[in-house]
């Protein structure tokens, strides 16, 4: 998996080159490997569709380890290329991935940050932010605030109505018209609905003994009560990766933030990695 010449590191990870910080890269990884990971992408892709995802979560792969790594990064900063040799097919990618997720995230840390995150100030801030971006569409809000999904609805409909008593944000045209009792409900369903539905299409998977779980199914196991909003959260991470970017740029600092996503540990997604890769390299010989 020898990578392109012309990758630019920072422009796959979705950061600011002045400004992005080992955590920066951390997190812009961590968001955006879900979203490529091949076990992830759509039942009905495409084989060209699933080829390019894996491409693109390869490149994450390689610009993680090049600006997490201090030496690799000053060298990259330099020269604007990456060292040939560091990323040949023959590389062992399970002492890769190994290196790659170790000490950048487990499932224990997560839920310790959705507590820690929610009712803070921090999700206050972020709450406001995303009511202001959205025009105040709860729909849209849910989409974005981390950590929440449509249950969250009515506690954050309570936080912002008490800031248009203060006077500390205007009432948004969008905001009565989605946090009526009906839109809440048809949120909840609508969420109620999709579990379901991806609950049907994994056993049918199971059935058919398609062989080792997915990424997806793992991500299941560990925390069964997420996945119903897992799509939605998918959906909003380049977004709110661009988001941040573009914040860095403008005001030459980043805002901390959480990351809410259920990864599978370190042993179920190393397992994955070296699947992928041996598939890949059995096609391209």
């Amino acid at each position: 998996m020898p990578p392109s010449k012309s990758i630019n590191c920072y422009k796959v990870l979705i950061l600011n080159k002045e400004t992005a910080s080992i955590d920066d890269v951390k997190k812009a990884y961590r968001k955006l490997a879900l979203q490529y990971h091949p076990d992830k992408q759509p039942f009905d892709s495409t084989e060209e569709q699933k080829q390019k995802a894996t491409e693109a979560f390869q490149n994450l792969g390689i610009a993680y380890s090049v600006l997490s790594d201090p030496k690799r990064k000053e060298r990259y900063d330099k020269t604007g290329s990456i060292e040939e040799g560091e990323f040949e097919g023959d590389k062992d990618w399970s002492a890769y991935f190994k290196e790659l997720w170790t000490g950048v995230v487990t499932a224990e840390t997560i839920d310790a940050q959705k507590l820690k995150y929610q009712g803070s100030k921090e999700e206050e801030a972020d709450l406001m932010k995303a009511y202001k971006k959205f025009n105040g569409s709860m729909d849209k809000i849910l989409q974005v605030v981390e950590c929440s999904d449509a249950s969250d609805g009515q506690r954050f409909e309570k936080i912002i109505r008490a800031a248009i008593k203060e006077k500390t944000v205007a009432l948004l045209k969008s905001f009565e018209t989605t946090t009526t009792a009906k839109a809440h409900q048809i949120r909840l369903d609508a969420e109620k609905k999709r579990a379901l539905g991806y609950e049907v299409r994994c056993k049918e998977k199971k059935e058919k003994g398609t062989g080792s779980p997915s990424f997806m199914d793992l991500i299941q196991q560990r925390s069964k009560e997420r996945h119903a909003k897992m799509n939605r959260i998918i959906e909003s991470i380049e977004s709110a990766a661009k988001d941040e970017a573009a914040e860095d740029e403008g005001k030459g600092r980043k805002r901390k933030r959480r990351e809410e996503e259920s990864m599978p540990s370190e042993e179920e997604f190393l397992k994955l990695q070296e699947s992928m890769f041996k598939n890949k390299k059995s096609k391209e010989n």
